[in-house]
């Protein structure tokens, strides 16, 4: 029997890729985040010159793998919601 509700195919889809998309972009933004700070040492000012930039540490930038997260967990839901689309029977009239 075939189905009459061909976006839920779309639905499947659109939330299987941008689950893979997101967990895969997460896993590049941790391995990116690690390399940034594992880099080298700090380079530091000659003397007499103005050193605010070398009393920081430097601290990794998580924000691609927040939006990665974000892009995850909205794949989740789409996925789960053409799940639930695909299950439910339509009722009838």
């Amino acid at each position: 029997m075939r189905s009459h509700r061909p976006y839920v195919v779309w639905l499947l889809g659109a939330g299987g890729l941008a689950t893979v998309v997101g967990v895969v972009w997460a896993f590049a933004a941790i391995e990116a985040a690690g390399r940034s700070v594992a880099s080298g040492p700090m380079m530091t000012l000659p003397v007499n010159v103005y050193t605010q930039y070398t009393q920081r540490s430097i601290v990794p930038d998580y924000t691609g793998l927040w939006l990665a997260l974000g892009v995850a967990g909205i794949g989740v839901l789409v996925l789960l919601a053409g799940a639930v689309v695909a299950f439910v029977r339509p009722r009838p009239a």
